[in-house]
């Protein structure tokens, strides 16, 4: 009787241990894959190609310095370095989507001035 104990006991620690093993070999398995997988996804073809000097240099002035002019469908407008003063309705700020009308004279883009000549 005592044999048939034990021997139950020790039957089903055995399956519980194997169950537990066969479980963390799949899910290290699983990982593993996951892993090969997204290496393959990242791999060096999606990178972007290297940018010259003179792109670099071509992206931080367009970025930091103000442009030549700002051409819209109310006519063109030049960079004012000395901004004159203009009643608050005849200036359109790009900067927070204002409209553009006829009778704009001045716009406001990324915080620099440009004036109708």
């Amino acid at each position: 009787m005592k044999n048939k104990k034990y021997l139950r006991r020790s039957i089903i620690i055995a399956s519980c241990c194997l169950v537990l093993m066969s479980a963390f070999f799949i899910i290290r398995e699983l990982i593993d894959n996951k892993q090969v997988v997204d290496s393959t996804i990242n791999d060096n073809d999606t990178t972007p190609p290297k940018k010259e000097d003179w792109q670099i240099e071509y992206e931080r002035k367009a970025r930091t310095e103000p442009a030549e002019k700002v051409v819209t469908e109310h006519g063109v407008f030049y960079y004012a370095p000395f901004p004159k003063q203009f009643p608050r309705d005849e200036v359109a700020n790009l900067d927070i989507d204002e409209e553009v009308t006829e009778d704009t004279n001045q716009v406001i883009e990324r915080g620099y001035f440009y004036e109708k000549k």
